[in-house]
This record gives C-alpha cells, structure tokens and sequence, in this order.
C-alpha cells in the first residue's frame, strides 16, 4: 500500500462538485488551493498571519483540489474521476481545465522520514535539544532536553521555540510556577522545568499535542512537577502563575490576553511568541492597553517575542 497524492486542476464553479468526486472515491478531506479567495485576496485579519504569495498563484485560471488516498494502485481510481469530470458538463458544469496530476507521496516508512532531518541543536546560553533517537555529548553547563515532537508543533528548530527558550532562561526563576499556554510537544515546559521551575502547567486544544507532551515530559524525568492538561486556552487554568509563555499566533495572543489577569501573579512575566513581524504593532498595542509592560521585544527572522510583566 502507498498514499498518492491526487490533484485536480479545475474551474472555480467546479469546486465543490470536484471536492464531492474526491470524498466519493474515499477521500478524507481535501485541500483548496483558489488564488481568488476573497480571503486569501484581503489577506483578512486573524485569519493568516503568515503565507507565502509564490505558493498561491497558478499558471492558469481556475483552482486545484487535492486528497491524498491509500492504495495499491491508482489507475482505477483516476480512470473513474475523469469520467466523472466529464459527466459534469451534463449538470451545465464545465471542469476546464480538468487535469488530473498524481504521484506517489508517502512510503512504507513515511511517518519516520522526517526524523533524519532533526539533529541536535544549542539554543538560548545552555539549552541543547536533542531528539530521543539521537546521542550528543553535552559541556558541563549544558542542559539536555530529549525530545520526540511527533505530530506536535516544538522541536526548537523554529525561531519561535528558541526565542521563547531564550526569554525563559533570562526572565524565570527558580521558584517559578509556570503556565505554557499552547504547549505543543512540550518542549518549553521542559525547558523551565529543567532550569529549576517549582511547578508547570501545560495546556493545548489538541489532544495529540497532550499525548505528546506527557510522553516527553516523563522522558525528562518532570513529571512530579509538571501537569499537561487539555483544553482551550485558558479554559482548565485554576490558578495564577508566575510566568506564563504562549507560543502560539499573534491573533490568539491577542484573545489571550483579555484574561491574562487571571493567570498571572502581580510582578509575574508573560512571553509571548509566534508573532510574525507584520503583526507585532498590533499584538503591543493590545498587551500595552491591558495595563502589562512591555519590558522587551526581540525579533528573529521573520518572528518576534514579547516580554511583558504585571505590575505589583
């Protein structure tokens, strides 16, 4: 068995009907690719923080669908969808371009491909992480985190993840209890819990992040000191923290920070990342209007991390 990747070359009108052949033959979802979005076009606010324009343009006028399907062959199956893309005229449809593209995506051994591409890597002053299947010889002063990210956001390769590693090496301490909203793989949790945190807290909408972060939190011996809990932002946080950490997007930060009073203790830190640049001014003003000060602003690339901090 091997996953292809079909895509669909077609009219805009013809979307939906295409999306509905892909759904038939056994398709999960798909995705769209319309230059025309009025929400791609007017680039709306919250919606993409960040895209690139090359990725959204095509050599003609019209849309892609794609699915991918698991098969042992796809003959059969585009032999059907061309059928049904003919048929489609007779509904006073037309599918133009109406070409069909496939090709093989996924191998036996596709779910660990990736791994050869992450190695180990020294962020912030002392911080080195390493995936869980690799060895690294460490300085002295060196701390290891072991990390298996899996289908969760955090291996520290982001500029967002080691801006934010950065931030907690310098802003928390030791007697810390700590709130990472967001928390991915867990990849941050572990960082202020190896550098001395008294408690951490994680919490993510998604329920594979949560699986995640668990396993690598006991892979680094935190779990006495550490809970990972799912829910939506703020949703299952009872108590305030001493430094809260959000790596997440400039348009959840901002939602965020409407009831970061809550969690936060007088003269406690909040950092917050995953801020793409064209956002920054924005996600300030908000943090600024709710009474936090802003103490530091870094950026990396295209990214920048807020530090701010609650009045006593």
């Amino acid at each position: 068995m091997a996953w292809f990747e079909i895509n669909i070359k077609t009219s805009i009108m013809c979307i939906d009907a295409v999306s509905q052949l892909l759904y038939r033959t056994g398709a999960n979802g798909v995705q769209i690719l319309n230059p025309n979005d009025p929400d791609l076009l007017g680039n709306a606010s919250g919606l993409w923080d960040f895209f690139e324009p090359e990725n959204t343009t095509l050599d003609f006028e019209g849309a892609v669908v794609t699915a991918y399907l698991e098969r042992d062959s796809i003959e059969g199956t585009v032999d059907t969808l061309k059928n049904k893309l003919e048929e489609l005229t007779s509904f006073g449809l037309d599918p133009s371009p109406g070409i069909i593209e496939t090709q093989i995506v996924f191998q036996e051994n596709w779910e660990n491909e990736w791994k050869k591409y992450f190695k180990p890597i020294r962020l912030g002053k002392k911080m080195v992480v390493k995936p869980s299947w690799e060895t690294v010889e460490s300085k002295t002063d060196e701390i290891v985190i072991e990390i298996d990210p899996g289908n969760a956001f955090g291996s520290g390769t982001h500029e967002t993840t080691s801006l934010c590693i950065e931030m907690i090496e310098k802003y928390m301490r030791p007697s810390d209890h700590v709130l990472d909203v967001g928390c991915g793989s867990g990849i941050l949790s572990i960082a202020a819990g190896l550098l001395g945190a008294k408690s951490i807290l994680g919490v993510d909408i998604d329920p594979v992040a949560v699986k995640t972060a668990r396993e690598n939190i006991e892979r680094n011996h935190l779990e006495n000191i550490s809970d990972i809990r799912q829910g939506d932002l703020l949703s299952v946080v009872d108590q305030p923290a001493d430094l809260v950490v959000a790596n997440i997007i400039a348009e959840i930060i901002i939602q965020l920070v409407d009831d970061i009073d809550s969690v936060i203790k007088s003269g406690g830190y909040f950092i917050a990342s995953g801020i793409i640049l064209q956002r920054l001014d924005s996600v300030l003003d908000k943090i600024q209007s709710s009474g936090l000060e802003v103490v530091e602003t870094v950026k990396k690339g295209e990214w920048a991390v807020i530090v701010a901090r609650k009045g006593l």
